[in-house]
């Protein structure tokens, strides 16, 4: 059986991001990591963590704005949707990462949606496009836990007016790949507390009361 999967959140940035440190034993990995990331580097050094790898869910600048700062104190790989990789290109004013890409430009391993072994414990990595064409969700079954970035919220579901969000494609997303999850699923988001699946099955505006029952 794997063991404890321990999850500690950091509000990070102006637009309190969440930063999600899992760890299991001394071993450790980052969902997210939003701008001015010191409290986390802090965290991982003064509990001597070795950090295997960061997971990102999107390339969203709240999400991804301290990722170089967290490579400058360790050397780990950077797993990430290349299909978000076009942001770069598009000015902050229109959605986009162009004016910041000095800050942002480092270099990450595309990572697609299967089954892969995190800190000893199964993780799924979820295709859930409509934040961004290349957002991801990553599943930790034995925890009963998903990490969804900016997908959906408590009682809300992301935005999808920036460059090439879909409203469509976000509530398909969250109804094929995050509502088959079993109901007890805790879904820790890019903002905002945790929720569950029953919780926004049953409480979720955007989806008929009722529909899951």
């Amino acid at each position: 059986m794997p063991k404890r999967l321990t999850i500690e959140t950091f509000v990070l940035g102006p637009d309190e991001t969440n930063c999600y440190l899992l760890s299991v034993g001394d071993e450790a990995v980052v969902i997210d990591v939003g701008v001015a990331p010191q409290r986390l580097v802090r965290r991982i050094e003064e509990k001597g963590f070795d950090l295997k790898a960061i997971y990102l869910t999107h390339f969203h600048l709240d999400h991804i704005g301290g990722v170089k700062e967290v490579l400058s104190r360790f050397d780990v790989p950077v797993h990430a949707s290349g299909q978000d990789d076009f942001l770069k290109e598009i000015s902050l004013e229109a959605g986009g990462l162009r004016e910041f890409v000095s800050h942002i430009d480092f270099d990450f391993q595309p990572v697609g949606p299967g089954a892969r072994t995190v800190l000893g414990q199964p993780m799924l990595v979820l295709d859930t496009p409509g934040h961004t064409p290349g957002s991801l969700s990553f599943f930790f079954p034995a925890a009963q836990c998903v990490f969804v970035g900016d997908l959906i919220f408590m009682i809300a579901v992301g935005r999808t007016d920036l460059p090439r969000g879909s409203g469509p494609e976000l509530i398909g997303s969250i109804r094929s790949r995050l509502f088959i999850l079993p109901d007890a699923t805790r879904i820790y988001s890019g903002h905002g507390p945790m929720t569950t699946v029953i919780h926004e099955k049953e409480n979720n505006p955007h989806f008929s009361p009722g529909i899951f029952k």
